[in-house]
């Protein structure tokens, strides 16, 4: 299983629209004998052929056929009570995380977990957890997915009790708060992906990028733009989680 991981600086930067993206580029890709050969080329000769054989006996490095799966997680901070007034008008029935895989609740128009599915996921799970008990949920949750399946993850709480093969933090200029999430996860984000829409300035995506360095996101830079179906660096995005991905 290959695990890529979508953390935000904030609310609203645009998280679930990046791993959206993610999920219907890497899901829709799919390589024919001669795009292998010339992409991994190098591995393959190495090996002693270039052939559909050698490629055949080589699929771990051709992951892409493999189905990609998503994970939302929502840190509920407030716990079981979120007025904190002992009111006793809470459910007695409250569980401190849970898992929700129901298509009644997953495919609801409208709904992150939905946009999710559209994108190409062949399963969405849909963790709610009690920041306190995160570390569980996400380990009961990834037991909902099938080994085989690889796994695009939106949430800052991922990196914090395990580990991924391509961490990225998404930021927007139109968002100026850093939550506190964001700033603990510096020293395990590969690359940060500025996520704009056409509206954005020049201006803008340079102050956002110099707010990221002077709180020390030290990492490659992507400017990207989900919407905009033939833009260099969506693609330069793309082909660096592949890089990464065959790599790890």
């Amino acid at each position: 299983m290959k695990i890529i991981t979508v953390a935000g600086t904030a609310s609203r930067v645009g998280k679930t629209t990046v791993v959206s993206y993610i999920l219907s580029s890497l899901s829709n890709r799919t390589f024919s004998p001669k795009e292998k050969t010339e992409k991994y080329g190098r591995v393959l000769q190495h090996a002693g052929s270039t052939s559909r054989e050698t490629i055949e006996n080589f699929p771990e490095l051709f992951h892409y056929k493999r189905p990609w799966s998503a994970l939302k997680i929502t840190i509920r901070h407030e716990g079981s009570c979120p007025r904190h007034t002992g009111c006793d008008t809470c459910d007695d029935g409250y569980e401190p995380f849970k898992i929700l895989t129901s298509d009644d609740i997953i495919r609801e128009k409208g709904k992150d977990t939905d946009r999710l599915s559209i994108a190409g996921a062949s399963k969405v799970v849909w963790l709610q957890s009690d920041s306190d008990v995160e570390k569980v949920g996400i380990e009961e949750a990834l037991a909902c997915f099938d080994k085989e399946h690889n796994l695009v993850i939106e949430g800052n709480s991922f990196l914090r009790v395990h580990g991924a093969d391509v961490a990225v933090l998404v930021v927007s200029p139109s968002v100026e708060k850093t939550k506190r999430s964001a700033k603990i996860l510096l020293n395990k984000i590969d690359f940060v992906v500025i996520n704009v829409h056409k509206r954005h300035t020049s201006k803008e995506i340079e102050k956002c990028k110099e707010k990221m360095l002077a709180l020390g996101y030290d990492v490659p830079f992507y400017v990207v733009n989900p919407y905009s179906e033939e833009d260099y660096f969506n693609q330069a995005f793309i082909d660096r989680i592949q890089d990464i991905l065959f790599k790890s």
